[in-house]
């Protein structure tokens, strides 16, 4: 769960991070954020549908790793992500190293978006 800020530019919404990166977000997932009862909003996502990049990618924001905990079958990487730990499942053939900037792809049909001082799940108005 990633705290962020709503920023409204006319019917569209991105999610601003305290870094100063920012998320569009989709049509569908704007008219949700509209609903919060303020600017605050939390983005949710489960690991398996984050995307991690090792350069900079269109729509993907910046996050450092923390940790990399290899299981076999799959790699679980702890990435740093504006104040909160996101936990991202990965190939094992992917080699990431602990304090690497990478760079995190949010799917926007996957995600899940709360309102920031009520904790309420936000759906399209």
């Amino acid at each position: 769960m990633i705290p962020l800020e709503a920023i409204t530019t006319g019917a569209a919404v991105a999610l601003g991070s305290t870094e100063g990166w920012q998320l569009p977000l989709s049509e569908a997932n704007s008219r949700k954020a509209k609903t919060a009862s303020t600017s605050k909003i939390v983005l949710g996502a489960r690991h398996s549908t984050l995307k991690l990049h090792k350069s900079s990618s269109p729509g993907a924001v910046p996050g450092r790793v923390y940790t990399v905990e290899p299981t076999g079958d799959v790699t679980f990487v702890q990435v740093f992500l504006s104040g909160a730990t996101v936990i991202v499942s990965l190939d094992p053939s992917i080699d990431v190293k602990p304090d690497e900037e990478v760079w995190i792809e949010f799917d926007q049909e996957r995600i899940h978006l709360f309102d920031g001082e009520t904790e309420m799940a936000l759906t399209a108005a």
